[in-house]
């Protein structure tokens, strides 16, 4: 029999917690009819704050391989939210950046995340939530190691 300790629970409970996570945000989402997904919601906010990166940038940022990182950028460019530019030194990497309708639909959406990690945390102490950062910091530390 499996035996119910914090060890052999831990992995399930965290991809139990991501999953719920995901699927509470694709609904708040579709209730708001908002026209894309929270995955590509994380893409225009980190493109608002890093206005020159290249696709394997955002690669590495959000731990997505080439070819679903460039569906995603052709979804958000195909909506007029993204666009590509030619690097300084014109060599073939582009560099993704946020369009002012993409900034308009970002500053929209922002509040809506806002109020649903408030629904998400909701009696969780800031004491319990820097525990569960700290536990999450050494772990990404055993994994590099």
């Amino acid at each position: 029999m499996y035996e119910k300790t914090p060890q052999n629970i831990f992995g399930h409970s965290l991809v139990e917690t991501g999953r719920m996570i995901k699927m509470y945000n694709l609904k708040v989402f579709a209730l708001k009819e908002f026209d894309i997904t929270p995955e590509q919601f994380v893409i225009l906010s980190i493109l608002d704050d890093n206005s020159n990166l290249h696709q394997m940038q955002l690669c590495k940022l959000l731990f997505k391989d080439r070819s679903n990182m460039a569906r995603l950028i052709g979804v958000l460019e195909k909506k007029g939210l993204v666009k590509k530019v030619p690097g300084v030194d014109k060599r073939l990497v582009n560099k993704i950046q946020i369009t002012p309708e993409g900034k308009k639909l970002k500053d929209i959406i922002v509040p809506v995340i806002k109020e649903s990690r408030s629904k998400l945390l909701n009696n969780i102490s800031d004491e319990e939530l820097n525990s569960c950062i700290k536990v999450f910091a050494k772990i990404q530390e055993n994994l590099r190691s």
